[in-house]
Order: structure tokens, then C-alpha cells, then sequence
């Protein structure tokens, strides 16, 4: 599999903007895209903030994409650093080509002896949309690892600094449907949303 963030931190695009309101209760921010076999994909959410979905490299069992969140091509933690941290292996901001076909690829993943256990088209996520809330979390974390405070803590910590997404899948292709071998997302279509909390109590 790819390479992870360190343990404490475990768990050509399109472009548009969309301006964080300023108020105290929820801002629901939605948008749509589609990507084929190897493409990328981008959202500027704010200035500060990019939503993407990365293509997994060849050489990956995955073979899909990753969701991320981000202020820049090179920073794309932000969604990595709270969705990740108590988690290995695959989870859901990996879409992987495997996760909509049963095990020995002979039919969709549906319930029976040859279920594959992924999420299917709702992917469900947490993120920070800042560099403060991003340092606050991995602070959190560290601190759980030198047992300075409870998990229950940490817990409490975190959710003062997270948000919620959700992306769901509302078309996809598949390719390579033949028993024994690995399928292929040839394209995909989605929704996203993000649900930001403009004001939190500290």
C-alpha cells in the first residue's frame, strides 16, 4: 500500500470557488465533478482550502482514488490528520477499483460468503481547514501517545477542531469484469459535501 502519514498521524484538476460564509451555525458547501481512469480532480473550497481527489498509482492494490483536503498541491493532510489517526489500512477517503466487486470478481459486492467489507457509494470523512486546527489535532494525537491524556480526552479535544464530508457516488463504469482478475473504475461521477462549523467553542 502507500505510504502513510507517521504513526501519530495515521488513520489536471478542476478548479472553482466557493466563499466561506461567516456565521455561527453550520455552512453547507456542495459541488459535483467526474473523473476518468488516472485523472485528478480539484475544488477550491477557499483560499485556504482545496478538496481533491488523487489517483492511486499503478503499482497500488487500490487503483482508485484518494479524497484529500488541503491548502496546496503540497500540503493535503488536512483530511488525512483527523480521519485517519486510529485506523490502518484502507478506510474511506480510499476509493478503491475493488471495493464494488465481490472477491474473485464474478459479480457485484453484495452480501454472501464472498462480500468484500468496504464502504460502497457514500464515503464519509472528517478534516480541519487549517494550519492552527492541523497543528491542534497532531498535538492531540501526541499527547495520547505519551499518554499525557485519555483516549476519552483526545476524543473531545479533536472534535473541537474538526469537520464533516461526505461524498457519494452517483455513477461509476467498471472495467475488467472477468473472474479471477482485478477490475478497473473506469470513470466516476459525484457529489460532495462539506459541512463547516465556522465558530467552535475552545
Amino acid at each position: 500500500m502507500r505510504d502513510r502519514l507517521p504513526r501519530a498521524l495515521l488513520g489536471a484538476g478542476l478548479f472553482a470557488f466557493t466563499a466561506l460564509p461567516i456565521c455561527s451555525g453550520p455552512a453547507i458547501i456542495r459541488f459535483k465533478g467526474a473523473v476518468k481512469r488516472g485523472d485528478s480532480f480539484q475544488h477550491k473550497v477557499s483560499d485556504g482550502l482545496i478538496f481533491g481527489l488523487d489517483p492511486i498509482k499503478e503499482s497500488d492494490l487500490c487503483q482508485g482514488w484518494q479524497i484529500w483536503l488541503g491548502r496546496s498541491e503540497q500540503i493535503k493532510t488536512y483530511a488525512a490528520i483527523a480521519t485517519t489517526p486510529l485506523f490502518h489500512g484502507l478506510i474511506d477517503t480510499d476509493i478503491c477499483r475493488s471495493d464494488f466487486r465481490n472477491s474473485d470478481n464474478s459479480g457485484p459486492n453484495t452480501p454472501g460468503p464472498k462480500n468484500v467489507n468496504r464502504p460502497q457509494r457514500v464515503r464519509h470523512f472528517e478534516f480541519v481547514t487549517n494550519q492552527s486546527d492541523y497543528e491542534a489535532v497532531v498535538k492531540a494525537y501526541d499527547a495520547l501517545d505519551s499518554k499525557t491524556l485519555t483516549a476519552e480526552q483526545v476524543s473531545s479535544e479533536v472534535l473541537q477542531h474538526v469537520h464533516t464530508g461526505k461524498l457519494n457516488i452517483t455513477g461509476f463504469s467498471l472495467g475488467n469484469l472477468h473472474v479471477g482478475a482485478q477490475p478497473a473504475i473506469e470513470r466516476m461521477e459525484f457529489t460532495v459535501e462539506l459541512n463547516l462549523r465556522s465558530t467552535r467553542s475552545r
